[in-house]
């Protein structure tokens, strides 16, 4: 049953992918949907979901996005993401994010200078975030 989960939150998190890249938005029905899966996962398995886990990455997220160091987008998919790790293995989680926001960081740059600024400098950031969920889920 986790493999159909997994897959689900997959396709929902290209969906995810794809609007950031194209719109730099990340739809809050993607991540409700994101998060009734969880929690359909949750309910199956006989488990409670890390709540401490999502609430602390809101409590930081919300902090970041008064600073407006990030997007809410990508705070909310953060949130919802982090539910499925408990608090101990968030360091790791944020850790394999940062990590994959690096390449995105030179091709956003890359694209943006040799296009002559006809592409974006903005970070998709909820790429870089769905890289490292599944970096985290995979290890």
């Amino acid at each position: 049953m986790s493999q159909i989960m997994l897959f689900l939150i997959t396709l929902l998190l290209i969906r995810v992918c794809y609007t950031d890249i194209r719109y730099r938005i990340i739809e809050n029905k993607c991540v409700v949907i994101i998060l009734l899966v969880n929690i359909l996962y949750f309910f199956i398995m006989g488990k409670l979901p890390y709540l401490l886990s999502s609430v602390t990455i809101f409590a930081v997220g919300f902090f970041c996005i008064v600073c407006n160091c990030v997007g809410a987008g990508d705070i909310k998919l953060l949130t919802v993401l982090g539910m499925m790790f408990p608090l101990r293995e968030i360091p790791d989680f944020i850790f394999l994010v940062a990590l994959s926001g690096l390449p995105l960081i030179l091709v956003v740059y890359g694209l943006h200078r040799f296009s002559k600024g006809k592409f974006s400098k903005t970070l998709p950031y909820g790429v870089a975030i769905t890289s490292g969920y599944l970096l985290k889920i995979l290890m």
